[in-house]
């Protein structure tokens, strides 16, 4: 390596935090208040039994009820306006955080269901595999309450919703309408589906790369930090039994897309739903782009979580022929706004850190890479080649690296002319702040997700 002549000078400047932030913000805990009594204690002992956190284990859960109502349950908020219970679900966070432990557990739970309600024909689709839009589409049709899409694969499944087996873009209007399927008095119109999926945070930008069109905007993420360490000895014991039993029953008095269950709103939970309205009107012109798009959705959401709401806290104290429910309580509506708006903040760190400019992905990945090389100086060719994967040329590169220089995280150093008379190596010291602070190593979350495994 050529001879390092001199520095410049002068204090380091703090690096852009923005940039730091490759892995979580600092965001709410999940409220497990907001669940009936009976789910605080089970989504509790079952993330400690399995090592992750409550919010992967509620998504899972929320997700699992979507599954076996669909568009066959509804929140019935007034006259032509019905909310399915479809619900579009995100787990966020990196390999050996709990998701797929929670939707294994859920995943199960779901096949005894499967099998169960086969024999009556009443069956819930669940599709696992990969699949493009057209046959998710083509095969929610064959249900009249539609599928659930369950995902495990953390970054591909989202974007191959919007392309067809050819990588091609796909108008994805049909799949958003899945959302919120149209009914009329001739039946059910377009399909119903809803998703669960794993997003990673260092591969945000390549999961919701496109999905500013709708989709993003209507999924509801959790990236919650990683579980606190229970030792295998004290553990609880896993009851999954209680998770088929409650889903079946529900089931059971699922509707269909035709006549579905209606839980219809008592006149104090109308006035909770008008108040969360008036509050969405008031945030909405403050947003923009995705975020304001998400915001837009909160009307609809918030129905559909007091559904799934009411139907847990009704399922863990039903007998067998117990009657379903009908009714939305005041309770249930303060619970489900206090969640959507755990989910709202947690969208918007998503949304804000998946969907910035390519730029910023770029800064945010050499980044990362920096904190994994953990090296005091780097070349152009090692960023080029190591950190981006050659994604981008020389001239691009070194544009990148005054950029990563302005925001505080790199510095250009002076070096010896190169033997021969040739063009001076190009080398940037990292900003020693980062080093002194452990950033350029294991991060945080990487290493409490380690500890957990």
């Amino acid at each position: 390596m050529p001879e390092t002549i001199a520095a410049n000078s002068g204090a380091w400047p703090m690096p852009d935090p923005g940039l730091l932030q490759q892995d979580r913000p600092a965001l709410p805990d999940f409220p497990l208040h907001v669940l009936p009594p009976f789910w605080r204690i089970w989504v509790a002992e079952t993330a400690a039994a399995i090592g992750a956190p409550v919010d992967y284990v509620v998504q899972a859960l929320l997700g699992a009820v979507a599954g076996v109502c669909g568009a066959g349950v509804v929140a019935r908020l007034g006259r032509g306006w019905d909310e399915p219970l479809i619900l579009w679900l995100a787990l966020v966070g990196g390999p050996s955080t709990g998701k797929s432990a929670a939707l294994d557990t859920l995943r199960r739970a779901l096949a005894a269901v499967e099998k169960t309600a086969g024999r009556e024909g009443r069956a819930p689709l669940i599709i696992e595999a990969p699949t493009t839009l057209p046959a998710l589409l083509s095969a929610a049709a064959k249900r009249p309450t539609g599928a659930l899409l369950w995902r495990d694969e953390p970054v591909h499944w989202l974007p191959a919703l919007g392309c067809n087996g050819r990588r091609e873009s796909l108008d994805v209007s049909p799949l958003l309408s899945a959302w919120s399927p149209l009914r009329t008095a001739l039946g059910s119109g377009s399909p119903g589906v809803s998703l669960v999926g794993c997003l990673d945070p260092v591969r945000l930008g390549e999961a919701l790369s496109g999905s500013e069109d709708g989709r993003a905007a209507r999924l509801l993420y959790a990236w919650p930090r990683p579980a606190p360490y229970v030792s295998f000895l004290e553990r609880p014991e896993l009851r999954e039994s209680d998770a088929v039993n409650a889903l079946q029953r529900i089931a059971a008095v699922a509707g269909d897309g035709v006549v579905p269950l209606a839980l219809l709103p008592s006149e104090q939970a109308l006035r909770v739903f008008d108040r969360h309205l008036a509050k969405l009107h008031e945030a909405w012109p403050r947003c923009e782009g995705v975020e304001a798009a998400w915001l837009g959705k909160g009307r609809g959401s918030v129905a559909r979580l007091a559904a799934a709401l009411a139907l847990l806290g009704w399922s863990a104290v039903a007998s067998s022929a117990a009657p379903p429910p009908r009714v939305l309580s005041e309770e249930t509506m303060i619970a489900a706004e206090t969640l959507w708006d755990y989910f709202r903040q947690h969208a918007r760190a998503v949304l804000s850190h998946g969907l910035s400019s390519r730029a910023d992905h770029r800064m945010r990945q050499v980044v990362h890479w920096l904190r994994l090389n953990r090296q005091p100086r780097i070349s152009r060719r090692d960023v080029r080649r190591e950190a981006l994967g050659q994604a981008l040329d020389a001239r691009q590169t070194l544009q990148l690296l005054e950029q990563l220089e302005h925001a505080g995280c790199l510095r250009r150093e002076t070096t010896a002319a190169a033997e021969g008379g040739g063009p001076r190596p190009m080398r940037w010291a990292v900003n020693p702040q980062l080093i002194d602070q452990g950033l350029i190593g294991e991060s945080p979350a990487l290493t409490a997700a380690t500890a957990v495994t």
